[in-house]
């Protein structure tokens, strides 16, 4: 068959057009075009997750991961990090942050054994926080030699745990703090004490990429550059299937990095996903604002902080297993098992999602006290964990004491949760199918839980007619009744059960769910002008 010039050439624009459709990124380098990723479906089945606080702060083991700061606090010896420091270790002109990476040996890391205690748990995405506020990377990298495996361990840290972590048939978890690494350091230090940091490392000139000047406008141009070349390697090298940003829009403000390198970069995350067939996450943490408008990725919100009685969508809260954030010397835990439970059953009944912090020793050890809280949860999860896993919003996510608590201060409206008086009084609902959850987080004293919204007059489903009531943690028949005053369902003889008890309720015909995620999940409705300024917005807190 013959061409004429002109079909040729109208053949070869063609395949041209054809080929650079076929290679064209889906997500463009803005906000608007980022807010359009569809959250995926296995996020919100997941409802709970685990990745760890640790790196060179965990040696010293004192006040937390601000470690750093602290130290160089001086005179001011913020949480007394100072005089620690200087008893243990010796004079900053001795003994610097710098020195305390070759004390972060890690002799008893071991990744199968994290993410075995993560699996067991009953997490289904799992990680760790692989770059801190410090600077320290935890994966090896070309970008950086302040890094796990030049330095320290001398292991790719985070390469053993994403092995580890999808062997146990967990999605992956990278959570990356580095946004605020310049000036960290030496943020609290005193004027007064200037000219005696001079014989200290903070200003040692071989220590330059480690410390980050942040009024050297040449410093920040690299740091930026290299903020994003680490984000990437963690995207190239280790895929991870859900990534988390923290203080990202403090940064921006402030060009380390700018807005216009996050947006390539969060770009690229999506774009490369996408290229693999992989559905990822992308955590929108909330700290006085989020980083990020709140149509783009999943709106996080830290330990319930700032987190506003109802949200439209799904969420997620992190938390600390035990606070400080990191491991510190003779660490208690005033929340167990019971507290952790708690939180995950009421923020899933809402639409939450959890994702709890381990803080593994200097040693690369995981501290008794949170074994035995992790061995609880996972407990409770095997037994319970149809009324979560899987599950979605009902139209009414509780009833009982603790709902949420409404105070006002300074004219604002503050929302408070008290998770740690959360008990019998206390019911949360989930459901799947034809099948509402009822979870009642403690033990009635007459043995007999009253539903009061689940009343004869409730429509509960099309038909309003339950045809069975089980307890997931018994093999028992369970005796109900329901009248005007509730649904009653009585706890069988001898069963105890731990921490919270849930009750698998079966419908005839369709359950009556006024399902409040489907328009924010779907991203129908396009987001509105995005600005770096502060919103004024009602603040909550929890109780801690």
């Amino acid at each position: 068959m013959k061409f004429s010039k002109l079909t040729l050439v109208s053949l070869l624009i063609t395949a041209s057009i054809t080929s650079l459709n076929a290679s064209a990124d889906k997500y463009e380098a803005s906000w608007d075009s980022l807010s359009t990723q569809v959250l995926p479906e296995w996020i919100v089945d997941a409802k709970f997750g685990i990745y760890t606080h640790w790196g060179v702060y965990s040696v010293p083991a004192h006040g937390g991961p601000d470690y750093a700061p602290n130290l160089y606090s001086h005179k001011r010896d913020v949480k007394g990090v100072y005089s620690y420091h200087k008893e243990k270790y010796g004079d900053l002109d001795k003994v610097g942050y710098t020195d305390l990476v070759k004390k972060f040996t890690a002799p008893k890391f071991n990744a199968d054994d994290w993410a075995g205690v993560m699996h067991n748990a009953g997490a289904k995405f799992a990680g760790i926080s692989v770059v801190h506020h410090d600077g320290f990377l935890l994966w090896d990298s070309k970008v950086s030699r302040w890094n796990a495996k030049q330095m320290g361990p001398k292991r790719d840290i985070y390469g053993e745990i994403a092995k580890a972590v999808r062997a146990n048939d967990m999605k992956l978890v990278a959570t990356m703090h580095h946004g605020r690494s310049p000036g960290w350091k030496s943020k609290f230090l005193p004027k007064d004490s200037r000219d005696e940091a001079k014989k200290w490392d903070m200003n040692n000139p071989e220590f330059n990429d480690f410390f980050w000047d942040k009024n050297d406008p040449a410093v920040i141009k690299k740091f930026e550059q290299d903020w994003q070349k680490k984000v990437y390697e963690i995207i190239d090298n280790y895929q991870p299937d859900l990534l988390w940003f923290d203080g990202l829009r403090q940064a921006m403000k402030k060009s380390h990095p700018s807005e216009k390198t996050v947006l390539e970069t969060l770009s690229y995350y999506f774009n490369e996903a996408d290229k693999r067939n992989q559905e990822v996450v992308l955590a929108n943490k909330h700290a006085g604002n989020f980083n990020f408008p709140k149509e783009v990725g999943l709106r996080s919100y830290e330990g319930g902080r700032d987190m506003p009685e109802h949200i439209k969508g799904y969420y997620l809260t992190d938390r600390a297993i035990g606070y400080p954030w990191s491991y510190v010397n003779n660490k208690t835990y005033s929340d167990g098992a019971r507290f952790h439970v708690g939180f995950l059953v009421d923020n899933v009944s809402r639409g939450g999602i959890y994702l709890m912090s381990l803080t593994p020793k200097g040693d690369g050890s995981i501290p008794a006290g949170e074994l035995e809280i992790t061995q609880g949860i996972g407990r409770w999860l095997s037994a319970n964990g149809e009324a979560i896993y899987g599950t979605r919003r009902y139209s009414v996510y509780g009833e009982g004491k603790h709902l949420i608590y409404k105070k006002l201060k300074k004219n604002k409206t503050i929302y408070a949760w008290d998770y740690r008086n959360l008990g019998a009084d206390d019911i949360r609902f989930t459901q799947k199918q034809n099948n509402l959850y009822t979870i009642v987080l403690g033990m009635p004293k007459s043995r007999i839980l009253t539903i009061k919204t689940l009343n004869s007059d409730y429509d509960i489903s099309s038909e309003n007619k339950i045809t069975s009531i089980e307890l997931l943690d018994s093999d028992e028949i369970i005796a109900w009744s329901r009248d005007k005053d509730g649904l009653h369902i009585k706890f069988p003889k001898g069963y105890q059960g731990e921490f919270a008890h849930a009750f698998r309720i079966k419908v005839a015909g369709k359950l009556i769910v006024n399902e409040p995620d489907v328009e924010n999940r779907l991203k129908l409705e396009r987001l509105n002008k995005f600005t770096l300024e502060a919103e004024d917005e009602i603040k909550v807190v929890i109780s801690d």
